[in-house]
């Protein structure tokens, strides 16, 4: 018998930003509410990743944008 190998097909991978962290902590707090407590780890992690994100984005000086306005604003 020969020994198949399978490839997988890449698929286009999403930036994670904010936005999307947010987007799938709601989708996890659906998922808990339909589904229960066994669902209440993946909320969790959701939760956690958002808050990291988040405090990482703060700490960074906020959006392009902010960064951008502040560097403008000191300029003038």
């Amino acid at each position: 018998m020969e020994a198949r190998t399978l490839s997988r097909t890449k698929t286009p991978t999403k930036e994670i930003t904010l936005e999307r962290l947010g987007e799938m902590l709601l989708f996890a707090a659906k998922l808990v509410d339909r589904k229960g407590p066994i669902a209440q780890p993946i909320l969790d992690r959701c939760e956690r990743e958002y808050l990291a994100a988040k405090l990482k984005q703060e700490s960074k000086g906020g959006s392009q944008v902010d960064r951008v306005k502040k560097m403008l604003e000191a300029r003038a």
